[in-house]
Order: C-alpha cells, then sequence, then structure tokens
C-alpha cells in the first residue's frame, strides 16, 4: 500500500512540473522548472515508473509486480490531477494542452516509441547520477539536466503523457494504444545503461 500511495505522488508531482511547462512559453525555462517534479519524486522518495524500470535488470521477477503497482499508482496520480485541474483556473491551458496531445499523436509509432526509448535512457542517466553522485549539487543537476534534455528533444515520457492526455480530455482508443507503446520504450530505455553495465561487469568477471 505504501508503494501505491507514494506512486500516486509520484504522479501528483509529475503533474506540478506538467504545468508549470504548459504555463510557460519559453521552453528553456519550462522544461528548468519541469525538473521539480522529479526533485520532489526523489528528494522525499516517492516512486515514479521511469525511475523503477532503471532497476529492473538487477531485480528479481517479482519485482514486475512493483513495477504494475507504481504504474498505476502514477496514472491515479496524473489523471486525478489532470481531471482537477480542468475545472480550476487552469482550465486556460486547456487548448494548449490539446494542441500538444495533437501533435503527440500525430506521429508514428515507431517514432513513438524510439522518442520514448531516447527518454528512458534519459531518466536513467538521471536516476542513477543522483544515486551515486555525492556531492550536493552535483546530484541534483543529474536530475534537472536529463530532464530538460527529454523535453527540449521531443523526447516521450509517458508519466506526463498521462497527465496531458487527461488534461486536453484527449483519451480514446488511439491515445490509450500511444501510452502502451511510449510506456514499453521507456522501459526499454531505463534498462539499456544497467543492462550494457552488468553484461560488461560479467565478461570482466570471466576475464578474471
Amino acid at each position: 500500500m505504501k508503494t501505491f500511495i507514494n506512486a500516486i505522488i509520484a504522479g501528483i508531482a509529475i503533474s506540478m512540473g506538467g504545468v508549470i511547462y504548459l504555463t510557460l512559453e519559453n521552453h528553456i525555462a519550462g522544461s528548468f522548472l519541469f525538473s521539480i517534479g522529479l526533485f520532489t519524486i526523489y528528494t522525499f522518495g516517492f516512486n515514479l515508473y521511469t525511475g523503477k524500470v532503471c532497476y529492473i535488470v538487477n531485480e528479481k521477477p517479482s519485482y514486475l509486480l512493483t513495477i504494475l503497482i507504481v504504474y498505476l499508482g502514477n496514472f491515479i496520480g496524473t489523471a486525478g490531477s489532470g481531471i482537477v485541474f480542468r475545472y480550476t483556473k487552469l482550465a486556460k491551458l486547456i487548448d494548449h494542452t490539446r494542441e500538444l496531445v495533437n501533435m503527440k499523436l500525430s506521429d508514428t509509432l515507431f517514432s513513438t516509441f524510439i522518442m520514448a526509448v531516447m527518454c528512458g535512457i534519459m531518466m536513467c542517466i538521471a536516476v542513477i547520477g543522483y544515486q551515486i553522485i555525492k556531492d550536493g549539487i552535483g546530484r541534483y543537476l543529474a536530475l534537472v539536466m536529463p530532464v530538460m534534455i527529454f523535453i527540449l528533444s521531443g523526447y516521450e515520457h509517458s508519466i506526463a503523457d498521462m497527465f496531458y492526455f487527461t488534461m486536453g480530455n484527449a483519451w480514446n482508443a488511439k491515445a490509450i494504444l500511444y501510452i502502451l507503446v511510449i510506456s514499453a520504450g521507456n522501459l526499454v530505455g531505463g534498462s539499456l545503461i544497467p543492462l550494457a553495465k552488468k553484461h560488461l561487469s560479467e565478461e570482466a568477471a570471466l576475464l578474471h
């Protein structure tokens, strides 16, 4: 239950970042301030799907259940935020959100998947970097820079997109398909660096 609740709060945190990004016309400033979501999640120990998948390579199969619980919790957090925000003064952002969502849904599934893989890699750099860097400034730079890069590059983050799709009232069969493809891409991308490190360490062990 704790894992689920922490995942819901993480979804709300990502929604906070999403609102900031939608509000600002300057994309650089918006991408920088969007990172408040990740800052909140890793400062307080909440659970984010795109962070948790980075550890899947080194965990037992039962860890997949944790991933599913976190994913569902993140969805409730983002979708709940999106629904509530539509009935506040943030409703002024709905048209802009729909434009963003329509652009995402006009992309091909292949391109969407690759964009999601790249986002997964950026998230892995952020999460693992925050974990292994001990310097205070350095570890928070590790969180902020990859987030800015994935947003400015147009990479796809499944949990953030859940918020955008809800805020823009854009859920339909196509949107669900795209979210599933993005989620799969995030998982693949988030696993690549840990998988490579594991393979290299096993190879090095065999040589000694």
